[in-house]
Order: C-alpha cells, then sequence, then structure tokens
C-alpha cells in the first residue's frame, strides 16, 4: 500500500492564518457589546398557576396571596412554596340591590382588606385569620373600582358607564359603619386612584386624569389635568406615580410617560409604542423597572432607569391576558382574565465574560481548518 504525505507550503499556512486572525478580531468587535450586556439579563419563567376565573388583582402578604376574581369574590392562597400555591378561603360575591358584585382592586392595611367591590361599593374583611376572613362592612352607594386608604380615611374611586363618576371620602375609623365625608363628582368613571401624599390623582375614563389636593378631606381641591391625545378613542386603565412622572396605561392602546413636576402643564415624555391594549402597569422602583400587562402582547418588563426612554427588557407571552400584577423580591404574582392565578419568577441570567470569546475562538479554528483542507484539495488538483 502506498502512502502519500502532503504537506502545505509554510507560505500557504501564514496566509491561512493571517485571514483567520483578521476574521476572529472582526467578529469580536462585532459582538463585545452583546457579549458584556447579556452578563446581567432578566427573564420571566413560569413556577405555578391555579385557574380562578376572572382574576383582576392581587396583593401578597407573606405567605398568604388575596386575589379578587370579579363574579367569583375572594379566594385566598398559600404561596409558602411559590412552585405550589394552594387555595385555603373563598368569600363568593355578593347580591347587592339584586346585582351581583365584582370584586375588582384590593388594598389591605392592619390585617383589614378593602376591596373596590363594583355594584357592591366598598367592601371591608377582616383577614386577621387568612382561612376565614370576615364581612364587616358593605359599604354600597356608587360602583367601586379601587381603594387606598390612608390612616382612618379610604379613598374610593366609582363610575359605571357614565353613572355615578365620583371620589368618594370616607372615614374608616369603625370600619363596621364607615362615614362619608365628601363625594367629589367627576367627568367620568373613576377606573383608579393613586394617593400620594395630599394629593390623589384619579383616572377618569376617557378624559384622562386629573389631580386633587386632599389636604382637606372635606374639600378637595383639583390642581391638576392630563387629557392624552387619544383618551377620546381608548378609556384609561391605570396609574402610577414616581416622582415627578406619571405612567399611565390605555385599555385598547398604549402607555405613556407623563413629567407631572409642574401640575398646571401636564406633558407627555415618552410612549411605548408596541403596546396595544396595556391593561395595567406596574413600578418597581428599587431596580428601576415597571411592568406593563397588555391583553395582546403579554407581560412586560421595561427599564425605566430613564424615564424619557423606555426599553424593553424581555416578556412573558402564554396566550392569556394578564391584569395585575404584584412582586415580592423575585417572585411575581399574576391575575390573568384567561388563565388566573399564575405566579412567574424573575431570573438573572448571568454569563461569564469570557463566554462568547471561547466560541469566537472555536470559530477561528475551525475556519483555519476549512481554509487549510480547502487549500490542500486545491493544491492536490493542481
Amino acid at each position: 500500500m502506498n502512502v502519500v504525505i502532503w504537506v502545505i507550503p509554510k507560505k500557504g499556512w501564514k496566509l491561512n492564518c493571517i485571514l483567520a486572525l483578521v476574521l476572529i478580531v472582526s467578529v469580536g468587535f462585532l459582538v463585545w457589546p452583546v457579549s458584556g450586556a447579556s452578563k446581567g439579563s432578566l427573564l420571566l419563567s413560569r413556577l405555578a398557576g391555579v385557574q380562578t376565573g376572572d382574576a383582576y388583582d392581587v396583593y401578597v402578604d407573606g405567605e398568604i396571596a388575596y386575589v379578587t376574581c370579579g363574579y367569583s369574590g375572594l379566594k385566598v392562597f398559600n404561596v409558602s412554596d411559590p412552585s405550589n400555591p394552594f387555595e385555603i378561603a373563598h368569600m363568593p360575591s355578593d347580591l347587592v340591590g339584586g346585582q351581583q358584585a365584582y370584586a375588582h382592586q384590593l388594598f389591605m392595611s392592619d390585617n383589614l382588606l378593602y376591596i373596590g367591590d363594583g355594584r357592591g361599593g366598598l367592601k371591608i374583611l377582616d383577614c386577621t385569620t387568612p382561612t376565614s376572613p370576615e364581612a364587616l362592612c358593605q359599604y354600597s352607594g356608587h360602583y367601586a373600582w379601587d381603594v387606598e386608604v390612608e390612616g382612618d380615611v379610604a379613598f374610593v374611586s366609582n363610575g359605571f358607564m357614565g353613572i355615578g363618576d365620583r371620589l368618594t371620602i370616607v372615614n374608616v375609623t369603625n370600619s363596621t359603619s364607615p362615614a362619608l365625608i365628601k363625594s367629589y363628582v367627576l367627568s367620568g368613571d373613576g377606573t383608579d386612584l393613586e394617593l400620594v401624599d395630599d394629593l390623589v390623582f384619579v383616572t377618569t375614563g376617557e378624559t384622562g386624569f386629573i389631580v386633587l389636593d386632599v389636604s382637606n378631606h372635606s374639600n378637595p381641591i383639583q390642581v391638576g389635568q392630563y387629557v392624552g391625545e387619544s383618551v377620546s378613542s381608548a378609556g384609561v386603565g391605570d396609574l402610577e406615580i414616581v416622582g415627578d412622572f406619571a405612567f399611565l396605561s390605555y385599555w385598547g392602546h398604549s402607555l405613556e410617560v407623563l413629567d407631572i413636576s409642574d401640575m398646571s402643564d401636564i406633558g407627555l415624555v415618552t410612549r411605548f409604542d408596541e403596546s396595544s391594549s396595556g391593561f395595567s402597569v406596574y413600578v418597581e422602583r428599587e431596580r428601576d423597572l415597571a411592568f406593563l400587562c397588555d391583553f395582546e402582547i403579554g407581560l412586560v418588563m421595561l427599564n425605566i432607569s430613564d424615564p424619557t426612554q423606555l426599553t424593553e427588557i424581555t416578556r412573558y407571552v402564554d396566550g392569556g391576558k394578564p391584569c395585575r400584577i404584584h412582586i415580592v423580591d423575585n417572585i411575581v404574582y399574576m391575575t390573568d382574565q384567561d388563565n388566573g392565578f399564575v405566579i412567574l419568577e424573575i431570573r438573572e441570567i448571568h454569563l461569564p465574560g469570557f463566554g462568547i470569546e471561547i466560541i469566537i475562538l472555536a470559530l477561528g479554528v475551525v475556519v483555519i481548518i476549512v481554509l487549510g483542507v480547502w487549500v490542500r484539495q486545491r493544491r492536490m488538483v493542481a
């Protein structure tokens, strides 16, 4: 058997190596920024889910999660193991005036749970024993969406289809028998509110939102108003206040960031144009993150370190309709109109700084081998 030993000329090898090194360096410069950005990527991954029906809002206190479920009322879950939540209590919605209540947003203070209970108005529960919540009061009057409590005063946003549009201010010193302080008439459905010091920001359906000075609870004074460009075609969904900025989501439209440093001249700063049906927004100040619940594109995580320029980090999409979230550490508790109560985890993926460089080096070696084979074939043909 004859053995042929072929030796590539040194000149050919030098040329191949030079070309390969040039390629490696060039690719390295191109991917270096990507390598740096990938060292701290955030991802959203599903841990668990429980079908609850029309889940609307959620609040987590320690190992207990309280979930409002529309016509199904309130459901309470043990979430000591976020990957395995289980129901421990259920309080169905009541019939009020012959019509069923609808549990919307909730607020907890000192073991008392306040619920914007739709046609049931303001509902107050004693949750000292989470496995058996006790109804203390059903303060009816107008359709209630949202509620926030400061001390002994509850602020309730009201209105439905143009009826009963108002901000109701109630003394809840006696939680079994609240007393009306003031009913302030709005120009549209009061679907959401934010309480910041002595200011109340309350959305007004298709007319944006207003800002009220409530330092005197019995005499609110309007100090600001915002009417967006697209409000006429989409109702206002949710509002979050962070310093001099307001984050405003629109049902059936987008997310806007507004400058509220001057209440007499509230103006648009930027808009997240990819949003098509922004139901609510949740802001986590510690990590400069905003989470947009969008019926069309899922749960979107945004970097808001620069509020004038929103940057998408990641999104979670499972075909459902996310409504609202509550975050504890790295656990995201989410309500979803289609999928019920869903629990997600924020995972931080760290890639070694040299990882991509090793890949580039390996590719370079492959290139050198390929070039060597190609040169060999050319030499053999010649």
